[in-house]
C-alpha cells in the first residue's frame, strides 16, 4: 500500500513492482496472524497516510529494525507511518494514532511498538510521536534511537 501511494515513490518508481509483490506476500504471511495490518485515511479517494502494524517476528525477518526484549509472539511493530505530500504532518499523525487506537481490540497481540528517533533522520518516527501516546522506552538500539512500546489491551 505505502510503495504504490508515497508521493515521493520511495522506493524508486522502477522497483516498485518488485516491492509490491514483495509486500502482498509479506502481508499474506501477516494476515495468517492478525486480521488487520493498521489503517490508512483517505482525500478524494487518494490515500493521504498509513500506519502499518505487523507482527514483530514477521517484520524482522523482512530486515526491519525491530526491539529485542521480550517474546516476539507478543509483539507488533510499526513498519510503515507516513503522511502524503502536502497534507498537515502533526494533524494527520495524530489522527491515524487515534483510529489505531480505535482497533487495539482487534489485534491479537497484546504489546505495540516502534522505533524512535531523537533526531531528524528519515526512515523512522521522532520519539516524541509515541511518547505523546502512552509508549514508554523500553530499549535503546543506537545513538538517539529507541524502541518505544505500549500495552494495547489485556490478554
Amino acid at each position: 500500500m505505502c510503495i504504490e501511494t508515497y508521493p515521493y515513490g520511495s522506493p524508486l518508481k522502477r522497483f516498485h513492482r518488485r516491492c509490491i509483490a514483495l509486500k502482498e506476500r509479506v502481508f499474506a504471511e501477516v494476515f495468517t496472524k492478525e486480521c488487520i495490518a493498521g489503517v490508512f485515511a483517505q482525500w478524494e479517494s487518494k490515500v493521504v497516510g498509513l500506519i502499518e502494524v505487523f507482527p514483530r517476528e514477521i517484520i524482522k525477518k523482512y530486515g526491519y529494525l525491530t526491539g529485542g526484549c521480550g517474546n516476539d509472539k507478543d509483539y507488533l511493530t510499526v513498519g510503515c507511518l507516513e503522511v502524503g505530500y502536502g497534507i498537515p504532518r502533526k494533524e494527520m499523525i495524530d489522527e491515524l494514532l487515534y483510529q489505531l487506537e480505535q482497533v487495539y481490540l482487534q489485534f491479537n497481540r497484546h504489546l505495540l511498538e516502534g522505533v524512535g528517533t531523537f533526531e531528524l533522520n528519515t526512515g523512522f518516527t521522532p520519539y516524541w510521536v509515541y511518547d505523546k501516546y502512552g509508549f514508554h522506552r523500553s530499549e535503546t538500539v543506537g545513538e538517539g534511537t529507541v524502541i518505544m512500546e505500549k500495552n494495547i489491551h489485556e490478554l
